[in-house]
């Protein structure tokens, strides 16, 4: 069978559109049907539209669409969300897809009633093409969400710090060159994540990882961005306890069922702050390091860094602090 990834890291290196119906194979287990990014789309929009059906543009809540690739923090800003009173889930959208792509049938998203404010973790990656290089505000505006009520917020993180964890998760899982060719596409899909967001006039805001070295400075300017000034409260930022343990029947975020080959048990630590963690950089070779520091892989990064410090407004010594 012809490898899929040259084309794929091409085309979504050139921005082409042909991309996303490109035949990706099956690999036996993580995906077991050939199928294409706008077929397993298609599958997520019709599930995702029949949870939404009967509910008025009017009566969406606001809901903050957390994206990046998987290991820039994202869980911890799950939590974040979840400690300020957002009902905060735990990739409603994707697993509609990993149930498509294992020749299942996912459920759709049940939205919660009296909730203003919700947040969801999509990320890209880790175990199959599709993943890489899906789109959830795609899926959830086709499905009928309006784009007025949806915010995108884009998670990242330095790429050797993202990669090493990236290793260090799946390699036993499926591969070390997997690994790498499956996060070169999720960062190649940051460049397309912006223009759709353009296109269809979303609103966008940044947040890396680092942020997390300053989060009372961040988050309280993160929230006035969305539109949720309100929520913040110092007080949230730490003492999270069980509530902080995606494990725990305490964790403040809603976990869907996933199909059996995506259970990880404890692929998440628990966490009782918002803070950084600074990651010694161990399980790179030498070649896998220089994927990481290559222009394809840190310029959108360098994007994500300049993008935060204009969109909240960050002092020039803040900023040089916690970004560098």
């Amino acid at each position: 069978m012809t490898d899929p990834y040259p084309l794929l890291h091409r085309l979504a290196a050139d921005g082409d559109d042909a991309l996303t119906a490109v035949p990706l194979p099956p690999d036996g287990r993580y995906q077991v049907v050939t199928t294409t990014v706008d077929d397993v789309t298609a599958q997520i929009v019709r599930t995702l539209r029949d949870g939404f059906a009967g509910r008025n543009p009017a009566d969406y809540p606001l809901l903050v669409l957390g994206w990046g690739r998987c290991r820039v923090g994202s869980t911890a800003v799950t939590n974040l969300f979840g400690m300020a009173g957002a009902a905060a889930y735990y990739q409603p959208v994707k697993t509609i897809g990993r149930f498509a792509l294992t020749g299942g049938e996912g459920s759709p998203w049940k939205l919660p009633d009296g909730e203003p404010v919700l947040f969801a973790k999509e990320m890209a990656g880790p175990y199959v093409p599709f993943e890489a290089l899906f789109n959830p505000a795609r899926c959830l505006i086709e499905a009928g969400w309006p784009v007025d009520r949806l915010r995108l917020l884009v998670l990242d993180r330095q790429p050797r710090a993202s990669l090493d964890s990236w290793m260090a998760k799946w390699a036993g899982k499926i591969g070390r060159e997997r690994v790498v060719q499956n996060f070169v596409l999720s960062t190649l899909n940051y460049a397309r994540m912006r223009t759709y967001a353009a296109a269809e006039g979303l609103a966008v805001t940044h947040f890396p990882y680092e942020c997390s070295r300053a989060p009372q400075e961040t988050v309280s300017r993160l929230f006035d961005r969305l539109g949720i000034g309100h929520l913040y409260r110092p007080q949230m930022l730490t003492g999270w306890g069980a509530a902080g343990d995606l494990n725990s029947d305490e964790s403040k975020i809603h976990h869907p069922v996933e199909p059996e080959p995506y259970v990880v048990p404890n692929l998440h630590g628990n966490a009782d702050e918002y803070r950084f963690r600074d990651r010694s950089v161990t399980v790179l070779t030498e070649p896998e390091l220089a994927v990481a520091d290559s222009p394809e892989m840190v310029e959108p990064y360098r994007t994500s860094v300049r993008s935060c410090a204009q969109e909240l407004d960050l002092p020039v010594p803040l900023r040089d602090e916690i970004l560098g």
